[in-house]
């Protein structure tokens, strides 16, 4: 079932390549949905495809950021976010589309880039027909074209409160709502599922 091709293992699925087996095997649990590895965080029930991202993802309740850039003090929370900040000095940008000759210093932003080609608007206003390649541009659309008044983004599941402002929604979540499990991660998906189309 497992093509193997020019020491590189194929998903038969979706044709994305590997060059090391454990890299194959944990990519086909996307397919799956598995999810073996639960967080151990009381009243997280987060679970997660490997380890490492179940272990970065327990920082997010412990706030540490061990990883820490030796140019200029800057701390991250995982390997990845280091990485990540680290292209900032290095000027690399490994994420190049076959397309054209953009490059992006992240993979989501050339998911994102890739999107103008392919005219994918996968994001759309709940309220009107209006639809993006990119969440910002709908917040921008919500927030500031006046088209939209009153309406508020980010709605708690538990009362009848709203808001525009990210911190302002994860704030009352903590203090008004302590029994909701990973208010840091609550307030991220209250702005951002409404936006997906199906």
């Amino acid at each position: 079932m497992l093509k193997k091709n020019k020491k590189k293992f194929t998903c038969p699925l979706c044709d994305r390549s590997f060059t090391e087996k454990w890299a194959l095997n944990n990519h086909m649990k996307l397919h799956t949905g598995e999810k073996p590895y639960k967080c151990s965080w009381p009243t997280c029930h987060y679970s997660f495809l490997t380890v490492s991202a179940m272990k970065d993802h327990y920082r997010t309740h412990t706030g540490e950021k061990s990883f820490l850039c030796d140019l200029c003090g800057f701390a991250g929370g995982t390997r990845h976010a280091l990485t990540k900040h680290r292209r900032q000095h290095t000027g690399e940008k490994p994420f190049k589309c076959d397309e054209c000759n953009f490059a992006s210093t992240t993979q989501s932003h050339l998911t994102r880039h890739k999107r103008v080609h392919t005219g994918e608007k996968p994001y759309r206003c709940p309220w009107c027909d209006y639809r993006s390649n990119c969440a910002e541009n709908i917040r921008k659309h919500i927030l500031h074209t006046g088209k939209h008044e009153g309406v508020k983004m980010y709605n708690c599941p538990k009362c009848e409160y709203g808001t525009n402002i990210p911190v302002e929604f994860r704030n009352h979540l903590k203090e008004l709502h302590p029994d909701i499990e990973n208010p840091d991660l609550a307030y991220l998906h209250a702005g951002k599922n409404i936006f997906m189309t199906e």
